[in-house]
């Protein structure tokens, strides 16, 4: 046997062993290229090596002729099957039957008796009630406005600016701090925020983070959050310098109604 022919033959070899060392699909093996390899160069076997070489080639086949069987074997038993194979099936079926299927499968998550006249009439008066989209969609009619100015005291005027600097603001809710609780007192955190309406009472817990924050005084609480006390600072320490403190606070409206019938 020439040299290029025992070359093949080791090739057929080889890869059948690649597919019972699992690094090769058995299916990706060309079962009918390598009969006519063992085919075409059997007549020419005449030493005891050629003969090796060809039983070698055959046993190898056979061998993965059984992993093909056996793949298919598992897969039957586990329902599954390969993407191939069904593509061909759909592609071999007629569409009546591909309905009769569909229908046979087909689960919907809303049944026909679960929907009522009145929830018919009601879907229909809601699209027939939509603008068309060409409606809904037009583009606005843009009108071309002068840009004017407004002086501080007309923003201040319009609510855009506080009446006072964001220091003097600061001050002042200090001062008040001090005048209820007197010097390095305390006071309960819904007793200080608290006023008439809930929207002032939001805008003090807001003045009150940077009341803390920035050294003009302390909260307190107990380890479980329900006693919450702000205590009045003798000397604030408002220096751009020094770290912040950044504190979260709550206002609850439920909260706040039980606090004004208190």
């Amino acid at each position: 046997m020439s040299g290029r022919k025992r070359d093949e033959l080791d090739g057929v070899i080889s890869l059948c062993r690649a597919v019972q060392a699992g690094s090769v699909e058995p299916f990706a093996v060309d079962i009918d290229y390598m009969l006519e390899v063992i085919r075409r160069y059997y007549p020419e076997t005449k030493s005891l090596q050629d003969f090796c070489t060809d039983a070698a080639a055959i046993r190898g086949l056979s061998d993965v002729l059984q992993s093909q069987n056996d793949w298919i074997q598992h897969q039957s038993t586990t329902l599954y099957k390969d993407p191939f194979l069904l593509n061909q099936q759909i592609l071999r079926m007629d569409i009546s039957a591909i309905a009769d299927s569909f229908l046979k499968s087909w689960h919907p998550m809303v049944q026909m008796e679960q929907l009522s006249a009145s929830t018919l009439a009601g879907s229909l008066g809601y699209w027939g009630d939509l603008i068309p989209l060409a409606e809904r969609w037009k583009v606005s009619d843009v009108q071309m406005v002068d840009a004017g100015t407004a002086t501080l005291d007309e923003a201040r005027a319009l609510g855009y600016l506080p009446e006072e600097g964001f220091a003097e603001i600061m001050d002042s809710f200090w001062k008040e701090l001090e005048g209820r609780v007197s010097k390095g007192g305390r006071i309960a955190y819904w007793d200080w925020i608290g006023a008439d309406t809930y929207e002032e009472t939001v805008k003090r817990s807001y003045l009150t983070v940077f009341l803390v924050g920035y050294g003009y005084a302390n909260i307190e609480s107990d380890r479980f959050g329900e006693k919450v006390e702000i205590i009045h600072n003798v000397e604030p320490s408002p220096d751009p310098e020094q770290g912040k403190l950044s504190i979260l606070t709550l206002v609850d409206y439920e909260e706040w109604k039980i606090w004004r019938k208190g």
